[in-house]
């Protein structure tokens, strides 16, 4: 698709926390992107980094390196990868300055006194560590302005856009910020709804921060979006606790739309409901994406839902996506060993099927051996991707021509 449809974009992402002396590599090295109208499904066990994966993209979380972009905006920059070049830049040139000083005093001794050849020798080095500091400067220079930049986009976004905002569409525009077309549905129902305030409170939160205080128009979007997601206006004065678990995350639901986002990120938006309500829920998000135009980022580890309501499915372990495919394709031609033991596990109401159903376990130490090579992303097929390395490539592709 042409980069215009292109909504969101992940680009190397990364999200480490500090763990005792080391660090939790919860998100490692995330590349992706959401088209504009389209659900993407992101799917793995607890704790691979899914949810830490939607918190970093809504800003949540500084990220620690990579690079976010929102309707081609950068909204979020981490710093690390170039701290990290930085450093290697310098210790690159280190090495080369002090290699370039060993060869000249070698070559002033193999001299041996004789002064055109040590002249020659010193002025030759001589350019050689001029122009290899110079070179050293510029790249300082290029990753310490790259840091800035990050560091302002990170911060600024919002400024940024509305700047860019009124020179389009001219002083008067309202849309000045950026970061409230994402909004995100939390997997808790209960835990993400203040017990202290009203149901029209929480709703309208939102719209108060954005600088609206006219009362009425602030019931009357209130009103709207409870009717859209199957409540009733009696329902605003009530509490959050006064509500079932399907009520409550239709709540958070009208709380996320009420701003008339393009870009929803559901993390596990039914794991803490009844198999009755999940189907209500999703039932309404797809009716929402039709009615509103939404872009969704459905979060979940439910293998069968998200083949209902997805279009394009991201299976991640361990902080790395490791097979991204249409859900169609990824159903029908599953490569990677863990998406396998994923869709192995998925149970069926047939007593038959399930008496002779087999799981399949992954042990990435015998099923990978990366030792001479490490694995990358690569394209097997048009928009199927896995990650594995050259020789693992070789032998998913002799299984796909196999079927």
């Amino acid at each position: 698709m042409p980069d215009e449809e292109v909504l969101l974009k992940v680009e190397h992402l990364k999200q480490y926390f500090k763990l005792g002396n080391g660090e939790l590599k919860a998100v490692d090295d995330v590349n992706f992107d959401i088209k504009k109208g389209e659900v993407f499904g992101l799917v793995g066990e607890s704790g691979c980094g899914k949810t830490t994966t939607g918190r970093s993209i809504i800003k949540l979380y500084n990220i620690t390196s990579g690079n976010i972009y929102f309707k081609g905006q950068r909204i979020s920059a981490g710093t690390r990868s170039y701290e990290e070049e930085l450093k290697q830049v310098r210790k690159t040139a280190k090495e080369k300055i002090n290699t370039y000083r060993t060869e000249r005093k070698n070559e002033v001794q193999l001299a041996g006194g004789n002064r055109a050849r040590v002249a020659a020798a010193k002025q030759k080095y001589a350019k050689l560590i001029e122009k290899e500091q110079e070179d050293l400067e510029k790249n300082l220079a290029r990753l310490k302005n790259e840091i800035i930049l990050a560091k302002r986009d990170q911060k600024d976004c919002n400024k940024i856009y509305a700047e860019k905002k009124r020179k389009e569409e001219g002083p008067h525009t309202t849309d000045t910020n950026i970061t409230t077309k994402i909004q995100m549905i939390f997997q808790d129902p209960i835990a993400s709804l203040n017990p202290r305030m009203t149901v029209r409170e929480i709703i309208a939160e939102g719209l108060r921060i954005r600088g609206v205080k006219d009362e009425k128009e602030i019931d009357r979007e209130v009103y709207r979006v409870l009717e859209l997601v199957g409540l009733v206006p009696e329902h605003a004065e009530r509490y959050p606790h006064e509500f079932s678990g399907g009520q409550r995350q239709r709540i958070g639901i009208a709380r996320a739309i009420i701003l008339e986002p393009e870009l929803i990120i559901a993390d596990e938006p039914i794991s803490a409901l009844d198999v009755s309500i999940q189907a209500q829920v999703i039932n309404l998000l797809n009716e929402l994406r039709e009615k509103m135009g939404l872009t969704i980022m459905f979060v979940a580890h439910d293998l069968s839902v998200v083949k209902y309501f997805s279009d394009r499915i991201a299976v991640m372990y361990f902080g790395k996506i490791v097979e991204m495919a249409s859900s169609d394709e990824l159903f029908e031609h599953p490569l990677h060993p863990y998406t396998k033991s994923l869709l192995s596990a998925i149970p069926l109401p047939d007593p038959h099927y399930e008496k002779k159903r087999k799981r399949i376990t992954y042990n990435p130490a015998l099923a990978h051996d990366y030792e001479d090579e490490k694995p990358v992303m690569r394209e097997i097929k048009e928009g199927h991707f896995i990650y594995c390395n050259s020789k693992e490539f070789k032998k998913y592709q002799k299984e796909m021509n196999n079927r």
